[in-house]
Parts: structure tokens; sequence; C-alpha cells
């Protein structure tokens, strides 16, 4: 056998210089799916912002009517499916980016922007151009939105391929041919879902999704956002605004919860198109969303390469007690779910029969079985709130390990016994205190709580943390009265943990 001297290893030359290290990157296209409210929007005909621009229509005292109307999907888009698209895609309104400030709605709470995760991607992709943003019309159905994703995801992964295949060095550096990965957030995962399970041949060159905080099984803040018209509510105007908007929304209605969470006291029941009509939504939109969560439980779909972060810890509402107030049915969330054993049958209490209730916890906004698609998936968990997961640190370190397809590590953040963040899903009203709510501290010295505007930046008074004695968990508040109205960001730090930020918005006293 030949030496290196003599042309060893199969006879081929030695190298003559200092052989090339290539930066450690990958050479897939990645493509970022955000969630529902994550995609600025406008009006086709007119340009004119309808979502994601101007904080004004949230904020201002009069301002949002119109814009919340131009918002409501009429009868065209409320039927739109994937085969709409394919056959004459909608054009009333347009997706024109991802959403590049804090945002926020009653009980959906606060949503941060993508560029840090479009960022974190870059970073590790052989150019910028890899990493494709999706805008999409979130107010529209999840399968109208991924037949729109598989088309824009084909021709995002064909562009690369051919200038990934015109540059020799990039060709030497990657070694393989370039495939997809999504990074999706909350609804996004859903879309991403859709898209492939359409289109076999996109799945068939997909690596890998990321889903973070996707709502699998739904959430109940769904039913909640539809009724908002529930007596003494503020802001009264904001709230009515939002609630007649997402009544007329496939996307909204798309994210009504799949499992049992009706508490009837001594049974629970998962809902029917008849409870969701009674609770404000549109009877016809649950009827086809839940008749689609059926269809995926009998026919489930497995993403390729799926690995879902999983927010935990966060006080959320998971499960819903119907009352009635002044000939209304309201829904009221409650921080308890159910289980059901092999049998599908409830857990009891054998003493009672009454249902076992446990707190599950989750992101704030989904509950943590929601967030677990019920697969091979693998899982991570992280202490977040489910808006702000998008720019967490861990969140983005495991975004950047996963493109470049390093081994997944272990859970981020320990145990489910760690720090959470509470804040009031509803917002407040200026010049009136928030109560501010720290769970999973054994003491205030571990943690601290700070507020600062999140349109200026500027620092809020500095908070206290005390035992609040009208909570059972334990859980420490803290009393913050805005200097004006405006969109806030609370942020608790907690020592050895990454600090969690949720946003909540002040209106004025008139809105």
């Amino acid at each position: 056998m030949g030496s290196l001297g003599d042309g060893g290893f199969g006879g081929a030359v030695p190298y003559p210089g200092v052989p090339p290290v290539f930066e450690d990157r990958t050479p897939d296209a990645c493509v970022v799916v955000p969630g529902i409210m994550g995609s600025v929007l406008e009006d086709a005909a007119t340009g004119r912002p309808l979502w994601g621009v101007d904080l004004g229509m949230l904020t201002g005292a009069s301002a949002g009517g119109g814009l919340f109307g131009a918002l409501r999907a009429d009868e065209s888009e409320r039927a739109a499916d994937a085969d709409t698209f394919r056959r004459a895609p909608l054009t009333r309104v347009r997706a024109t980016g991802l959403l590049a400030k804090p945002w926020w709605l009653p009980v959906l709470e606060g949503l941060d922007p993508y560029s840090e995760a479009v960022k974190a991607l870059r970073e590790v992709t052989l150019a910028p151009e890899a990493v494709a943003p999706f805008p999409y019309d979130w107010r529209l159905a999840v399968a109208y939105n991924g037949a729109v994703l598989a088309r824009a995801a084909r021709a995002h992964l064909t562009g690369w391929r051919e200038r990934v295949a015109a540059r020799p060095e990039w060709r030497a550096a990657g070694g393989r041919q370039p495939r997809l990965l999504f990074a999706a957030h909350s609804m996004g995962g859903l879309v991403v879902r859709a898209a492939l399970e359409q289109d076999p041949e996109l799945a068939a060159d997909t690596r890998a999704v990321v889903t973070v905080g996707t709502p699998f099984l739904g959430s109940v803040k769904s039913v909640l956002t539809l009724n908002l018209l529930h007596a003494g509510a503020k802001p009264a105007r904001l709230l009515r605004q939002v609630q007649a908007m997402a009544a007329t929304l496939p996307g909204v209605h798309d994210l009504l919860p799949d499992y049992r969470c009706l508490d009837r006291g001594l049974d629970v029941d998962r809902l029917t198109p008849s409870d969701v009509a009674r609770l404000g939504g549109d009877e016809h939109l649950a009827a086809r969303s839940l008749d689609e969560h059926t269809r995926r439980w009998e026919h489930p779909f497995a993403m390729p390469g799926h690995r879902a972060i999983v927010g935990e810890a966060q006080p959320t509402v998971q499960t819903l007690d119907e009352q009635q107030y002044a000939g209304h049915a309201v829904a009221v969330g409650r921080h308890h779910s159910f289980d059901a054993g092999e049998d599908g049958d409830l857990v009891r209490d054998p003493a009672t029969g009454i249902p076992a209730r446990r707190d599950s916890r989750g992101d704030g906004t989904v509950h943590t079985p929601s967030a677990q698609a019920g697969g091979t998936e693998a899982r991570t968990y992280v202490f977040g709130q489910h808006g702000t997961l998008m720019r967490h640190d861990d969140v983005l370190r495991q975004l950047r390990n996963i493109a470049l397809e390093r081994p997944q590590g272990p859970r981020l953040s320990g145990t489910s016994a760690g720090p959470g963040l509470e804040t009031p899903q509803l917002g407040g009203t200026f010049g009136q205190p928030l109560t501010l709510h720290a769970t999973g501290l054994d003491t205030p010295a571990r943690g601290s709580l700070t507020v600062r505007s999140a349109t200026t930046g500027r620092m809020g008074h500095p908070l206290t943390l005390r035992r609040d004695p009208d909570r059972t968990d334990g859980a420490l508040a803290a009393r913050f009265t805005a200097d004006a109205p405006d969109l806030y960001r609370v942020t608790l730090d907690v020592e050895d943990h990454v600090p969690i930020t949720q946003l909540v918005l002040v209106s004025p006293p008139d809105a």
C-alpha cells in the first residue's frame, strides 16, 4: 500500500497547501413561519395598513373600529380552503412581511417580532438569502395557508438549490443537496403540517420541522377570544371590536381545542359547534375545524424530523367553565386539565367519582400536552411565555443547533417546577394599577420584576414582589401603575434562568 508521500489514500495526490476549513453552516434552505397575528397585513387595493404597523389602532381612544372591521372575513374568505388557493387565490388582503414590532391583543396577549429568529438562522446558513420569511393572512383557514406555503416553500427551495449549484465553494462546504428546514411558531406549525400533508414531494425534501408553542390540540384562549363580550370587561370598545372580528375568522376557529375542555362538574365534554356558537363563535367555522381535528386524529400525519419546543411552568388556562350572566353564556378559563385512561375514560377520584383535575401549565397560551404532536417527535422544554418564545435565548440557540444538525440536547430548563410569569390577559386601563404575578419562586429574593415601554424603551418604576395572600399557589405579586397608555414589556429575572417576558397593553380610560 502506498504511503502519503506516494499518493496514498487510493492514489490521491497530496494536497500541496493548507486544507480549507469551512465555517459551521448548513447548506439547507430555511423558512420562518409566524403564528396568528404574526404577519403584517394590508388592503391589497389601496395599500392601507390593516395590521402590525400602527399601535394606535389598539391604544388610540377612538381609532381602530374601521381597521378591525376591514379585518373581518367576508363570505369568500370564510369559505376558502386549499382548493380555493389552487383555483383562484384570494386577493382582498395581502400579507407583506413578518411582524416587525411588538404587538398585543386581549386574551391572546403579547407577540414579539420574528427578527431575532430570522437573524439566528441566517447566522448558520451559507447566505442570508437561504432564510425566507413566510408572511401569510392568518385570518384564513390553516388549510388555505398550507397550500400557499407549499407553493412558496417549493419555489424557495428550487431557487436556493440553483444558487448553491452555481457556487463550487458552497457545494464543497455542504456536500449534499440542500433540503428544507421549517421554523414555525404557534399556528405556523399547523400551517407547516398542512403544507407537507398536502404536498408529499415537499415533505420528502424537508429535513426538519421545528415547532415552537404550536397548539396541536388547540388552545382554550381561542374560545375566550370569541367570548369577549362578557359583562364588565374592559376596555369595552376594544373587546367588542376584537370579538366581532374573531367571530368571522377561520384562523381563530382552527385553534379551537380538540380535547375535553368544557368542565361540567361531574363530567368533561369536548366542544361542539353549537357550544362554540353559544359562546360567541361561528357554528359553521367551528364544525369545519372540529371535523378536521377528528380527521387528523383518525389519520395522523407525522412531520419529517419534527422537533417540538414546548413552553412550560407558566400559568395557563386549560379548560372552561360555562356560566350564565344576564342571559348570555360566559366562558370562564380554568387553570386545570383532566386525564384520560388508556380506555379513553376520564380518571376519577375513586372516593367521590369527581374527575381528577391537575394543573398542566404551559406557555401561558398553549398548555403543555397541546404543544406536543403526540407522535415520535423530539421534545425540548423551556420556561417562557408563548408570544415571546421566538426571541427567547434558549429557543434561538436550539434553532441554530437544529439547523446545523447537531445532536439535540437535554431539556432546556430542567423540570416543570420552575419560574412563571402571569400578566392580566385583558390588559389594563390607564390610571388603574396592574397586578403582576411571579410563580414558582420560594422567596421574593430569588427574582426581580421590571416593566419598560415596548415602544420607547422607557423604564418604569421599580417593583417590589410580595407574597399574594389571595393565591393558594404561593405566587408573588407586584403592582404597576403606568404613566401613559402604551404597550409594556414585563420581565421576570430569576437566578440561573433566562429572563421570562410578556407584553401587556394599557389602554386609555375611555377606550
